[in-house]
């Protein structure tokens, strides 16, 4: 067999392997460039090793053919059987993450490149080892190819491991820069962890304090060392005061980006169960949460604030000793200082529309709208409330940024569309608390309810228990829900120990089968809860 023909057909083997790969690295980029086992993964494997084997066994059968007829290009035959299949593969739309996308960043390019390398020395070394086993003039070049093919994650993974010690260096530049910027800057910054509503709060105290304050914070969900060192790189340089969002998934997490950030003031939105299959417990989930009143409280920090909502945030307060602190909630606050004032709320009404309410710091009161739907959103105003006034804002100011509220997209965004049917999208939100008030608000508007939710994942052990008692509050409100996926079970299994109606609930694999569903029971007046769109990974 001609050498440049085994050439050109090891080289569309790595074309092809490279392109399958994409599928991989966007699993692992949507992971924050860490290993993912997901089902989605399992089923890649599963796919690989399967067609490889196959194909294995396809080219011994044809090797012994060459051998009987004396002509190397039989094997060709199912060389371009597999090729066939690989490029059919790549059709399947099982496989692609269609929400999110990979995004081609320097960093994905570079995992790509040593990806390809690794690739390339495989399926090199596997022909040139072929090209020793010979009879006569038929090679038996290809006949393990379909064995590297198979590979395809391990490559990935030992690329991840090659590209780390000069991800690490890359990240530290970035961090340095990062930093110089900051201390460059005479600003005021406030750190926001929690959680919950971490963007909410985010969004909410960026517009509020827009009233008397060039106001800069971190944009989408950059809650990450890298994503913060970005958002820092795009912050005009005029900024007066900057808001960062902090997220976390291991322990020491906000202590890396408090070491980063250098916040003067700080708010904790509340401590739940997400991740905690990564933190192990709740206990670990709340002292990584305190890690930012810890640095305020060595650092010297002005002030911060906690949501007096949530045991694990109103023990935090207790033991907190920082300086300027308040514990707030809708329903009561305590505060301390000398510049601290008595911050209350009067006369709030809820409803479909938004949240009314008669604002009061110390003796001055101001009336307060916004189109913000929810109870829960009415603490996470009064704490950037007392955020605000920690800055001096006015109540007067406080009202008018109070009155811009709007939104922020997938949390609770209310959709009234031309068919008379209303959408409440809260498909980012992936934690029971946020859940459980989603359904609460849910059961505040009039007309037939629907929920289509994916459940919740990253609790562990505690996620079949959760997702069924998730399932016993949509039976409390929904007329009718739709269960997607992982976790549809033990959601359903939730709703018929509530005494729910089994011929209410639609169970389906994937959120394509539950927009199928909305096109033929959806009607005028119904409204819609779309609940914890889950990422592709999932």
């Amino acid at each position: 067999m001609q050498t440049e023909v085994i050439i050109l057909v090891a080289a569309a083997y790595l074309a092809l392997a490279v392109v399958l790969s994409l599928r991989i690295i966007n699993l692992v980029q949507l992971e924050g460039y860490k290993l993912v086992n997901s089902r989605k993964m399992k089923a890649l494997r599963l796919k690989f090793w399967g067609g490889a084997f196959c194909i294995t066994l396809c080219n011994l059968l044809f090797l012994f053919i060459a051998i009987a007829v004396g002509n190397p290009y039989i094997q060709l035959a199912v060389q371009g059987l597999y090729i066939v299949i690989l490029l059919v593969s790549l059709t399947d739309e099982r496989d692609k993450c269609i929400h999110q996308p990979l995004v081609f960043t320097a960093r994905a390019r570079r995992l790509i490149a040593t990806y390809a390398f690794f690739a390339a020395l495989c399926i090199a070394a596997t022909v040139t080892a072929g090209c020793f086993i010979r009879s006569g003039d038929v090679w038996a070049c290809f006949i393990f190819i379909p064995l590297a093919m198979a590979l395809l994650p391990e490559y990935v993974a030992l690329a991840l491991l090659a590209n780390r010690p000069m991800e690490k260096f890359i990240a530290k530049r970035y961090v340095a820069k990062c930093k110089q910027k900051l201390q460059s800057m005479r600003i005021v910054k406030i750190g926001i962890t929690g959680s919950f509503a971490k963007t909410s709060v985010k969004n909410i105290l960026t517009t509020i304090l827009g009233e008397k304050y060039r106001t800069y914070c971190t944009p989408h969900n950059y809650n990450t060392p890298m994503g913060i060192c970005k958002a820092v790189a795009e912050m005009p340089e005029d900024t007066e005061v900057f808001v960062a969002e902090m997220g976390a998934r291991h322990q020491g997490d906000i202590a890396e980006l408090c070491d980063i950030v250098k916040p003067n003031y700080g708010i904790v939105t509340g401590v739940g169960n997400q991740h905690l299959s990564m933190f192990k417990s709740q206990e670990r989930i709340y002292e990584t949460k305190k890690e930012l009143n810890d640095y305020i409280e060595t650092r010297g920090g002005e002030g911060i604030v906690f949501n007096g909502d949530n045991a694990f945030t109103e023990k935090m307060y207790s033991v907190s000793s920082v300086r300027e602190k308040t514990l707030i909630s809708s329903s009561r606050c305590e505060n301390h200082g000398e510049d601290s004032a008595y911050i209350r709320i009067d006369n709030a009404v809820y409803d479909s529309d938004g949240i009314k309410f008669t604002l009061y710091i110390g003796k001055e009161k101001a009336e307060c709208s916004t189109r913000l739907i929810g109870k829960h959103n009415l603490t996470n105003i009064l704490m950037c409330v007392a955020m605000a006034y920690k800055l001096n804002l006015d109540i007067r100011q406080i009202a008018k940024g109070i009155s811009k509220l709007s939104p922020v997209e997938h949390r609770l965004e209310v959709m009234r569309l031309a068919s008379g049917v209303t959408i409440i999208d809260d498909s980012y939100n992936s934690n029971f608390e946020g859940a459980k008030l989603a359904i609460e608000t849910l059961g505040m508007f009039k007309g037939r309810k629907v929920v289509a939710t994916q459940g919740l994942v990253e609790l562990g052990r505690e996620q079949i228990k959760l997702n069924f008692e998730l399932g016993e509050c949509i039976a409390e409100t929904a007329d009718i829900a739709i269960l997607i996926g992982v976790n549809r079970e033990d959601l359903r299994m939730g709703m018929l120990a509530k005494g729910f109606c089994d011929k209410n609930i639609y169970t389906v694999e994937h959120l394509d089968g539950a927009k199928e569903i909305f096109s033929g029971i959806l009607k005028s007046g119904d409204v819609l809860l779309i609940q914890n769109d889950l990422p592709d990974n999932y």
